[in-house]
């Protein structure tokens, strides 16, 4: 069982996590990617295979597979200084 820091939910049940924007530590706050909009697209047409969003959802925080809106890489490995919100 993993329990979303955010939403509080069960990240393989939960069809979203609830968290719609990253604010960045340069207080920029920029909307999330919904799993399925990635660029490239994922697979969207089954569950994320590592935080179990559907497709349009949004992905819980430390996800692998969740692009930066920013400079469009993995967001859990990119340099931007993200700091969720």
């Amino acid at each position: 069982m993993a329990i979303c820091s955010v939403c509080n939910r069960e990240m393989t049940k939960a069809v979203s996590c609830t968290q719609t924007h990253i604010l960045f530590n340069d207080e920029q706050r920029v909307a999330r990617i919904r799993y399925g909009d990635e660029d490239p697209a994922w697979d969207s047409d089954v569950p994320c295979h590592d935080c179990g969003v559907v497709q349009g959802g949004y992905h819980h925080p430390g996800c692998d597979v969740e692009q930066c809106p920013r400079c469009g890489g993995q967001l859990i490995s990119c340099h931007c200084g993200e700091e969720v919100s």
